[in-house]
């Protein structure tokens, strides 16, 4: 099993941060749209992905995710107009082949 947790902060031009951001990248592609990339191992099934955000008066979503990569999505407390914020995210997948069912 791996975990990951991240920090990401900075508000147009994002960055990450943790015991794990060096096993990581960070993309802005879009107003409250990020994609964060696994550089060192991908997971072998899709991992279960947590984020909360940081910044006031906002709500984060789990966007798209996959073995390779995950997106999340920032809104305005309305929920449908983007919004940049802060937030800390984990990733919890496995690494071992024979651990799947």
């Amino acid at each position: 099993m791996q975990v990951i947790s991240l920090k990401k902060s900075g508000l147009g031009t994002p960055a990450i941060s943790g015991s794990c951001a060096n096993f990581c990248t960070i993309t802005d592609t879009g107003v409250g749209d990020s994609l964060i990339s696994f550089t060192l191992k991908p997971f072998y099934q899709t991992p279960e992905v947590f984020v909360v955000s940081k910044t006031s008066a906002t709500v984060c979503r789990v966007g798209t995710v996959s073995n390779l990569a995950v997106q999340v999505l920032s809104f305005a407390m309305d929920g449908t107009t983007p919004a940049e914020a802060d937030y800390d995210i984990i990733v919890v997948g496995s690494l071992a082949v024979d651990l799947l069912g």
